[in-house]
């Protein structure tokens, strides 16, 4: 098992205190700036990657040895080193060494404690499709295999929210409190409107796409340049180049997904066998490398089978040959 998942087994899936629970969340909620903690995280997820060995005991070491080193540690802000973190279980990296920092530190939020405040991990698996209601009323439709993060009760200035993969919001509007989603490339603010932003930790793009209302987006790379959507627009992130490219389009297409539609928009071959894996929970095995440049461009009809899916790809490419068996599917 990785080191990340093994820091994931531990801190979702075994017993920790509440004491330690509501540190943490409290240090979410109220998150300042600390760059010798960020010192410290930086040279964690450094060693992690390049040694294997690395495990959740030795990681509370290193950062109880750094910890103690300077009593006036102040109050940390995870997001520096979060966009780091070239994985799926980013979140909860960061949520664990936060855990013992606490711990060890001993260290309070200004006095103030919110023991009724805890911060809820859900789910969509793979097949799945989910409605999530957070606290102010906002509704998120979640796409399969993502993930949101959200506290129990937004207690500062900002509503925030952590998203990994594809999500829809439906914001309840709030003027003195802006909605944030926060992705690994791409924050997004708004007060009340909806929107669609696929950010799966995989994919080579990211994807905001407007319906209603405004739409403010910025890099967290780069916080001073802020980009701001109209209705039946889209900002599209390819990280590996820091490009930011606009489209108009037609917002609904993107998010039809939540009725059980599929649209691919002219992406590529390899993309849409990504996408068709996470909607129906199956396997494909791609066998050749002739469809490395083949573009796909279908809106297929809600809850379309998935041999109905393969049959109509037949028909836009003839040369196409792939089996299902199963879950799996090999395309030769």
């Amino acid at each position: 098992m990785s080191y990340i998942k093994q820091i994931l087994n531990y801190f979702f899936k075994h017993d920790v205190s509440e004491d330690l629970k509501s540190r943490v969340y409290d240090r979410l909620i109220h998150s300042q700036k600390d760059d010798k903690l960020d010192e410290v995280l930086k040279q964690l997820w450094d060693e992690t990657e390049s040694n294997q060995s690395v495990n959740w005991e030795n990681a509370y070491s290193e950062v109880e040895s750094v910890i103690h080193k300077d009593d006036k540690i102040r109050p940390f802000k995870p997001w520096k080193y979060w966009i780091k973190v070239a994985s799926v279980w980013f979140i909860p990296f960061v949520m664990l060494c936060l855990s013992g920092y606490f711990y060890f530190s001993g260290s309070k939020v200004e006095n103030v404690k919110i023991p009724s405040v805890s911060y809820v991990q859900h789910y969509a698996g793979l097949g799945e499709r989910e409605q999530v209601v957070l606290p102010d009323g906002s509704m998120v439709w979640l796409n399969s295999g993502s993930t949101l993060l959200y506290p129990s009760t937004f207690m500062s200035s900002e509503r925030s929210v952590y998203l990994m993969g594809e999500g829809f919001f439906d914001v309840a509007k709030d003027s003195v409190h802006p909605f944030v989603v926060n992705t690994r490339f791409l924050k997004m603010q708004v007060l009340g409107t909806t929107f669609n932003i696929s950010a799966y930790p995989e994919d080579i793009q990211v994807k905001t796409t407007l319906e209603t209302g405004a739409l403010k987006v910025n890099l967290q790379n780069d916080t001073t340049k802020y980009y701001y959507l109209k209705p039946n627009s889209q900002l599209v992130y390819t990280p590996s180049t820091n490009k930011v490219e606009h489209f108009r389009v037609k917002a609904s297409d993107y998010s039809d997904w939540r009725m059980g539609g599929l649209f691919f928009n002219n992406i590529d071959f390899e993309q849409a066998m990504k996408i068709l894996e996470r909607t129906y929970g199956v396997k494909i095995h791609i066998r050749t490398s002739v469809y490395n440049n083949q573009k796909i461009y279908v809106h297929y009809n809600k809850n379309e089978s998935l041999e109905n899916v393969f049959h109509i790809l037949k028909i836009m490419i003839p040369e196409l040959e792939y089996k299902l068996s199963g879950n799996i599917i090999y395309i030769e």
